[in-house]
């Protein structure tokens, strides 16, 4: 292996084994008194990284480490454009459909009467990460809940942070369930994948502070981009 592949490999390594979040990396100057190499081996060595896209480069800040995947902590509603950038990523959110129907029998019981009786708003948007496709979302809602929203309202837009600053509803629980799931075909063309694909399915239920229903989400998550976590408080331990 050639001297700056090496290196590479050693800073790939030690990249990952630091775990998921974007973060500086050392500058030229440091790694080549690390490594005991050129300049030229160092830059060598960094753009075999960037080629890979496992670093990127900000204009006045420095060289970032890039994870491969996204790190999802279940149960944590952090929208998805904050947790995006907060992993270096830029996101970007469009609207496929958006229309209203009349609600089900099912979903009258999902719902309730009151917010059922005046339809149901069936929401699709596809979410992009560095303009890549990551996850196709179908979101119900109740059409007095959702209000006349506009597909540009909710362009590279939080649903969330929408229902909480415009229509004054605010999101206190989330359930979430999480499955293995082969794209379909129609799926699969969306996310930019061949069908088949093994995706991560999450299906979702929005609550506000007294128990009532704001949203129900389907969501198809490309596996290559993101893993899934959770995170326990360890009470005392008996054996």
């Amino acid at each position: 292996m050639i001297r700056y592949q090496e290196i590479a490999h050693s800073l790939e390594l030690g990249l990952a084994a630091g775990g998921d979040d974007s973060r500086a990396i050392p500058s030229e100057h440091e790694l080549c008194e690390r490594y005991g190499a050129s300049r030229t081996t160092i830059r060598a060595a960094l753009k075999q990284l960037q080629d890979q896209g496992l670093i990127e480069r900000r204009q006045g800040k420095g060289t970032f480490y890039r994870p491969r995947h996204i790190t999802k902590h279940l149960g944590s509603i952090v929208d998805f454009h904050s947790e995006a950038r907060m992993a270096g990523r830029v996101p970007k959110t469009r609207v496929l459909a958006l229309a209203t129907r009349a609600a089900t029998p099912a979903e009258f019981t999902l719902f309730g009467a009151d917010i059922a009786r005046d339809g149901i708003v069936d929401l699709l948007r596809l979410r992009s990460l560095d303009d890549e496709p990551a996850v196709l979302q179908r979101s119900r809602l109740g059409a007095g809940v959702l209000g006349s929203v506009r597909p540009d309202e909710l362009m590279d837009a939080s649903l969330y942070r929408y229902l909480a600053e415009c229509r004054g509803i605010h999101v206190a629980t989330v359930e979430e369930t999480l499955e293995p799931l082969a794209a379909e075909a129609e799926d699969a063309g969306h996310l930019g994948i061949p069908s088949g694909t093994a995706i991560f399915r999450s299906q979702r239920i929005a609550r506000d502070a007294v128990g009532g229903v704001i949203e129900v989400s389907d969501n198809l998550i490309r596996g290559d981009i993101y893993r899934f976590t959770i995170r326990r408080q360890v009470g005392s331990v008996t054996s």
